[in-house]
């Protein structure tokens, strides 16, 4: 009778093929573990056009289903402009009066301030009657506003943040260094007739990029913005240049600014910087904000030590991973809604990026690794405590 024949193993060939086994192990499962792949999925496809208007503003429009019409003007008239012969403070004093009057006239309007823009954001009714009325007290707001000379004096209360007198000191001797609110011998020295003729020459369409959204046609878009921008029929403040600043970082109380080089220039090269902002936000999460520049960004972080010490760990590709995952979602939520996609559209408008700039931005999250975490290290995050 046959008999199977059992192949047989010494104790010493057991060992060797378990210890084989859980090399391999280790091996595989460290290469999936130190991969930072991951599928990336089509960006959002966005239907954008953009024109100039009669008065000269520069407008992008995309369609997006909604209830209400969401547009964003932002014109070149931040505290970067508040030079001779207009004194430290009138933008900021600017902003704040015309919030005061849309407040007290309940419009849908609100105004902000930043290095080199300021912002408007209105929301208009999908209701053709109402919508008529609100875009005829807009441009009411914004060419022929009140400025009381009342609002003018409660508006001149001076109150300087850490962050404001680090900000002068990082770019002191540029027309960034503000200050953004001015000093209290600046506003005292701001009258309502300088306030009048910075807003005539600043807020004006020729200095202004703007973006429409909502469940509107194109015609219809062109319409309420021609409504709202018409002729100004006096001139425009002259754009000027401005340099690149040669500035300092600053480390103060735990609270650092860190000047990054412009890169609006380089679409690439942004959409790159964005990813790595993800990845910093996974390591020091809710303490890191970005201020945006035509000319410098600014890395503020708070925290520091914690953050630096975070820097100094080994990268972790799952970390990696989570942060594109953020970067992708990020992306999403710009077009989410007529809000969020006008303001998407007037930051790419105000700084000549590219309607497809979202393509190059998903290209850079698929292709960002560990070494390109390590690269941006040395360059632009190495400072001295």
């Amino acid at each position: 009778m046959a008999v199977d024949h059992q192949p047989t193993f010494s104790r010493t060939s057991l060992n060797i093929l378990i210890l084989v086994c859980i090399v391999l192990i280790l091996i595989f499962g460290q290469s999936q573990q130190s991969s930072t792949e991951m599928a990336i999925p089509e960006p959002p496809k966005l239907n954008v056009t953009d024109w100039i208007s009669d008065s000269q503003a520069q407008i992008w429009f995309s369609p997006k289903v909604s209830n209400t019409i969401a547009i964003e003007v932002h014109y070149l008239a931040g505290f970067a402009f508040n030079h001779e012969p207009f004194d430290a403070g009138a933008s900021h004093l600017l902003v704040s009066l015309l919030n005061q009057e849309a407040s007290i006239k309940k419009l849908p309007i609100q105004f902000q301030l930043s290095v080199d823009f300021i912002e408007v954001s209105i929301t208009l009714s999908s209701d053709p009657l109402r919508m008529s009325e609100q875009i005829k007290a807009a441009q009411q707001l914004l060419y022929h506003p009140q400025l009381k000379q009342t609002w003018l004096d409660k508006a001149k209360l001076h109150i300087a943040t850490p962050l404001d007198e680090m900000w002068q000191r990082t770019f002191e001797g540029h027309p960034y260094q503000g200050p953004k609110i001015g000093t209290q011998a600046s506003l005292s020295s701001i009258h309502r007739a300088q306030l009048q003729a910075f807003h005539k020459q600043y807020l004006h369409p020729q200095n202004a990029y703007a973006a429409i959204s909502g469940n509107i046609t194109l015609d219809t878009a062109k319409v309420i913005m021609e409504r709202l921008l018409p002729k100004r029929s006096t001139p425009a403040a002259s754009q000027i240049e401005i340099a690149s600043a040669q500035a300092q970082n600053q480390i103060e109380h735990n609270l650092a600014l860190i000047v990054l080089d412009g890169s609006f220039e380089q679409a690439n090269i942004l959409a790159k910087q964005m990813m790595t902002l993800c990845y910093l936000n996974e390591i020091h999460p809710r303490n890191i904000n970005v201020l945006n520049g035509r000319i410098n960004n600014v890395l503020v972080i708070e925290q520091w030590q914690n953050f630096r010490q975070a820097m100094d760990l080994t990268p972790n590709s799952d970390i990696i991973r989570q942060a594109k995952r953020q970067c992708i979602k990020s992306a999403f939520d710009k077009t989410k809604n007529a809000q969020t996609l006008s303001r998407f559209l007037v930051w790419l408008n105000r700084y000549h990026l590219p309607s497809h700039f979202l393509h190059l931005q998903f290209g850079a999250i698929d292709q960002w690794q560990l070494k390109d975490w390590q690269s941006i290290k040395h360059d632009w995050l190495q400072t001295s405590d």
